[in-house]
């Protein structure tokens, strides 16, 4: 039976050595650990589930496989990891060829996606926690929503064990073995050599560190999270509040309603799960601006960085 070495426990490593055990693969899984890993990109909730992907017609037609499969996962693993609360894209000015939003809804609309045009009056009355004035265009994508990355990553690596697959959690991995123009398996950074067939590396957004051959094109980015604590839950709760990008073509803002942690754990409760990508705010006053402007700005909220004393957070 061949033997492979699966680096990196995250969601790629774990589906990976899965499918590779049910293909009859001998395989070990090695992590430094926690896991699931609380720096992976996998061990967090930002996981949007939607279809919308702009003019990316192939993304769109994985998302169609993909999300009547993570409807399975929640009927099998009886806990709902996939939470479909829809997905919302609007912009402050006209959707027109070549955004992504329009591009997104006309894909959507001829893939016979259930959907909606969406407007300030529409958002209004859908969503009463936005400020709909500044948003007078988009696309809502109905049977979208968002994964629970990391309780995904913790049960599927229960399932990986119980399949055969042997996870070596707290090994560290230090470079691959190479000999005779060929990798023979990998070395851990206590110096033992495990070998294997064939080794895969799914390590995320380590693999320029780890690899460095692959700085050449490999680049790692991040995007900070802020967190905000309303006043009035209910506002924000998953039917009255999506999944949504905001501008994201030109901000970057995309963020979640109040998740299961919100409800369930006191130091966190009562909190909404938002982000926004780095590339558009550098490290700078202005950025720290700009998330106190769009808070205020996207939804009828107090500003909980004290700027303006609107209503609901």
């Amino acid at each position: 039976m061949p033997r492979v070495i699966v680096v990196g426990a995250g969601i790629s490593g774990v589906t990976a050595s899965i499918e590779l055990r049910r293909r009859g693969y001998d395989v070990m899984v090695v992590d430094p650990g926690p896991l699931p890993h609380p720096l992976a990109a996998s061990t967090d909730i930002s996981k949007a589930v939607r279809a919308a992907y702009g003019a990316d017609e192939f993304y769109t037609e994985l998302a169609e496989r993909s999300i009547p499969l993570w409807r399975k996962w929640n009927i099998e693993f009886a806990i709902e990891l996939y939470h479909q609360v829809s997905v919302m894209f609007v912009r402050q000015r006209e959707m027109k060829p070549g955004d992504f939003e329009y591009e997104s809804f006309k894909i959507l609309e001829r893939r016979g996606h259930k959907i909606e045009r969406m407007n300030s009056t529409r958002l209004w009355k859908r969503f009463p926690a936005w400020n709909a004035k500044p948003y007078h265009d988009g696309v809502l994508e109905l049977e979208a929503g968002y994964a629970e990355s990391a309780r995904v990553v913790a049960l599927l690596i229960a399932r990986a064990k119980s399949l055969g697959v042997e996870l070596r959690e707290g090994a560290r991995f230090s470079e691959l073995d190479e000999s005779d123009d060929r990798v023979g398996g990998i070395v851990l950074d206590n110096g033992q050599r495990i070998p294997a067939d064939l080794v895969v590396m799914t390590i995320g957004a380590w693999t320029p560190y780890i690899l460095p051959f692959t700085r050449k094109f490999f680049r790692a980015t991040g995007q900070p999270v802020f967190h905000l604590k309303p006043r009035q839950p209910e506002l924000f709760a998953p039917e009255r509040f999506p999944v949504f990008g905001a501008d994201i073509s030109t901000t970057g803002y995309y963020g979640f309603p109040l998740n299961r942690d919100s409800r369930s754990s006191r130091r966190r409760k009562k909190k909404i799960y938002a982000s926004f990508c780095r590339g558009h705010f550098p490290h700078s006053p202005t950025r720290r601006l700009s998330i106190r402007g769009f808070v205020c700005t996207a939804t009828r909220t107090t500003d909980i960085f004290g700027l303006h004393p609107i209503q609901n957070v």
